[in-house]
Order: structure tokens, then C-alpha cells, then sequence
């Protein structure tokens, strides 16, 4: 055989391959669709048995460190009043742009803190240039705890509507860089304004689909489960553990020594008035 031949022989291979890699890739896209459709319905009865667990979704998500790298200090406490999460398809009536399109709705119930809504924020599969996938996502109206209406960035925008970006005083721009952070400012995420945005919201909405979601029973009883370390670690390390880095992405900062909640913010800064009146 010669070389030419052998080089045939060897594009006639590859070109097979080419035809078997497409027809596993269809394949393994109906595979996923047939794994949602069969899922999705038991997913909804978990979720009637879940509404019954006073604070289920609270102690999922407060007891998770992956989640807290996402939030501010300031949203832990509204999280207790989350009834309910869930995370739909909609490939499974046939109603999506990409089978892998999905939507995560967030359920406040009623208290006396944050307004009583339920939030669906939906979310699509973009592929790019280079084949890779990327999600993006609609901004959705959320309305924020009454206590953090001072760093909401939505009202921060709107009080400067028309004006000179300059014209934002130091306060506004401190309190919209912590709005930025908080975890209502993932409902406005687009996926479409980087640096301009609620950061890392792709990997927020992963992290609540693909992980917290789907083991969030195995999180529950991990979250209630006694640590047999924790006395030992008492007794060996009584040192603060370190603050989580949830510097923003958008603006420039300078790092502080320790994350501080709103609250904290505000006494500092009367504290400073006090002196200085004096």
C-alpha cells in the first residue's frame, strides 16, 4: 500500500469518527432529555413535602459554604424566609430554545421584613464561536428587604437618573457597591454586562441548579448532622474563622481587614460624625 492510499485510508477513519462523534453527541442529548422529563415530575412532589419543613431551604443555604461566597453577610438573615426553590425545565413541554434552558424560582413567604413574592428568573444556553456554552439569563424585578433599600443599586441609579455619573456622592457609591454584592442584585443578572452586574452570577445559577437543588436533602441533614470534630476544634482553636472574599469585581476597592454588615458600617460612620462634631 502506498503512502497516498494510506493517507485515504486514514481520512476515510477520521471522517467516521467525525459521523460517530455527532451521532453519540444526539444521543447523549436524548439521554438528558429523557432524564429531565422523568425527573421534573418527582421534583415537583419533592417540593410539596419540602413546604412542610419549617425553614428547609434556610438551613441549606445558610449552612453552605459554596453559597455564601455568593452573598453579602447583610442577606443571611432575609434567607430564612425563603419557602420555597424551584428549578424547572422547560424542555420538558417541549417549550425551549436549548434542551438545557431551565428556570430557578425563588418563593419569599410572608413577614414582616421582606415583601411576600415569588421571584422566576430564567436562564439560557448560549453557544459561542468556540462551541462552548455559556448561560445568560433575563433581568427580573425583586423587591428588596425594607432594611436595604439604602444599597439598592436600582434606587441608587434612579436617584441619579439624568445627572453626571461624578455627581453620585462618596456614601451612594460605597452603598451601591455593597448593593452589588448582595444577593437580590442576582435577580438583575443578565450575563450580558460585565463589570456592570452582580458578579459571578452564572456560576450562582449553576451552583443553584446543578448542585444545591439536586442534593439539597443530602445538604439538610449534613446542616443538622452533629460534627464530632466541632468540641475537639473548640477546645484546640478558639481563633476567628477568616471572612469570606466577596470583593467586588466592577469597582476598584480597597480590601478591609474584615466584611462588615450594614449595620456596622453605620455606627462607624456616626461614630466618626460624633468626633467630629466635638
Amino acid at each position: 500500500m502506498t503512502e497516498k492510499d494510506e493517507g485515504k485510508r486514514l481520512q476515510l477513519s477520521l471522517d467516521k469518527l467525525g459521523d460517530w462523534e455527532k451521532e453519540m453527541s444526539q444521543v447523549e442529548r436524548e439521554a438528558v432529555i429523557y432524564r429531565i422529563k422523568k425527573t421534573q415530575p418527582m421534583y415537583a412532589k419533592r417540593r410539596s413535602i419540602l413546604k412542610e419543613i419549617p425553614k428547609f431551604w434556610y438551613i441549606v443555604l445558610a449552612e453552605n459554604d459554596d453559597f455564601a461566597d455568593y452573598i453579602s453577610p447583610d442577606d443571611l438573615k432575609y434567607l430564612e424566609y425563603i419557602d420555597d426553590i424551584y428549578v424547572y425545565y422547560p424542555i420538558v413541554d417541549d417549550e425551549a430554545d436549548h434542551f438545557k434552558d431551565f428556570n430557578i424560582t425563588v418563593t419569599f413567604g410572608k413577614n414582616p421584613y421582606i415583601p411576600e413574592q415569588e421571584i422566576t428568573k430564567k436562564f439560557k444556553i448560549v453557544i459561542q464561536e468556540d462551541g462552548d456554552e455559556r448561560i445568560v439569563s433575563e433581568s427580573v424585578e425583586v423587591k428588596w428587604p425594607h432594611e436595604l433599600s439604602k444599597i439598592n443599586p436600582s434606587v441608587i441609579k434612579e436617584k441619579y437618573k439624568g445627572k453626571d455619573k461624578k455627581d453620585m456622592s462618596a456614601k451612594d457609591k460605597k452603598n451601591y457597591r455593597l448593593g452589588m454584592k448582595s444577593f437580590f442584585s442576582w435577580f438583575n443578572w443578565t450575563g450580558e454586562k460585565p463589570g456592570k452586574e452582580f458578579r459571578n452570577g452564572e456560576d450562582l445559577a449553576t451552583l443553584l441548579s446543578e448542585d444545591l437543588y439536586l442534593n439539597a436533602l443530602k445538604y439538610y441533614i449534613i446542616a443538622l448532622s452533629p460534627d464530632e470534630d466541632d468540641d475537639a476544634n473548640d477546645e484546640e482553636d478558639t481563633t476567628e474563622g477568616e471572612e469570606l472574599d466577596l470583593s467586588d469585581d466592577d469597582v476598584e476597592e480597597p480590601e478591609l481587614p474584615n466584611k462588615r454588615t450594614l449595620e456596622e458600617e453605620e455606627e462607624e460612620e456616626n461614630e466618626h460624625a460624633t468626633k467630629k462634631s466635638k
